[in-house]
This record gives structure tokens, C-alpha cells and sequence, in this order.
């Protein structure tokens, strides 16, 4: 099987050490990230500003939750999934779109590639 690799990954993480983590991590396996986003209104500016072939998000933000940047996603056919520290359960009745739900800490060029094979 062929490995997918995307080339523009938006990290939304709000805890600097965890996304620069991300991004090695991404970028090891070969993908390219686009943008580190920190917060809700900053990853929103990235997705208007920046071709994005998917993305993965914290939650909880310090401006909001990630749920209007996951219905943009969904809305754009763009690839995405939640990482967080919180449960599947907690997260639901939170106004999610379907998506994929990984509890941190996770192993984000595994997500990316689950990601890219589900795509």
C-alpha cells in the first residue's frame, strides 16, 4: 500500500511544546504542515489564508472550542481530526460534526496517516 502524504496540515494547538511536537513528528513522516493556529480566530485567519489539506485540533482554546473550525472543515470536504486530553463522551452535545477523536498524548503521523487512508 502507497503511504498518502499530505501537504499542508494545519496544527490548532494552544500549547506550543505539544504543537511543536506535532510538527516534527508530521514532518518526519513526511507531511508538510501549513500553520500552527493557537487559538479559534487565528486557525480561521489560516484556513482563508492557506490551501489546507487537513487538519488536527485541540479542543478546548483559549478563545472557544475548535467546533466552528471543525464545521468549516466538514463544510470544505477538508480531512480532520480532535486531539485532546478530554473524553469522546465529554465532547458529545458539543455541536461536533462527525469526526475522528483521539485522546492526547497521541502519535500525530498516525493520525495524519489514518487521515490521509480514510480521504
Amino acid at each position: 500500500m502507497m503511504t498518502v502524504l499530505f501537504k499542508s496540515i494545519l496544527i490548532v494547538e494552544d500549547e506550543m511544546l505539544i504543537a511543536m511536537d506535532a510538527e516534527d513528528s508530521l514532518e518526519t513522516a513526511g507531511h508538510g504542515v501549513a500553520k500552527i493556529a493557537r487559538t479559534v480566530s487565528e486557525a480561521m485567519r489560516a484556513l482563508q489564508d492557506n490551501q489546507v489539506d487537513a487538519a488536527l485540533l485541540d479542543f478546548n482554546l483559549p478563545d472557544g472550542t475548535s467546533a466552528p473550525i471543525a464545521r468549516w472543515l466538514q463544510e470544505h470536504g477538508v480531512p480532520f481530526a480532535i486531539v485532546t486530553s478530554q473524553s469522546p463522551n465529554q465532547l458529545s452535545g458539543e455541536g461536533l460534526p462527525h469526526s475522528r477523536i483521539y485522546q492526547k498524548p497521541s502519535d500525530y503521523a498516525a493520525i495524519a496517516q489514518e487521515l490521509a487512508e480514510a480521504a
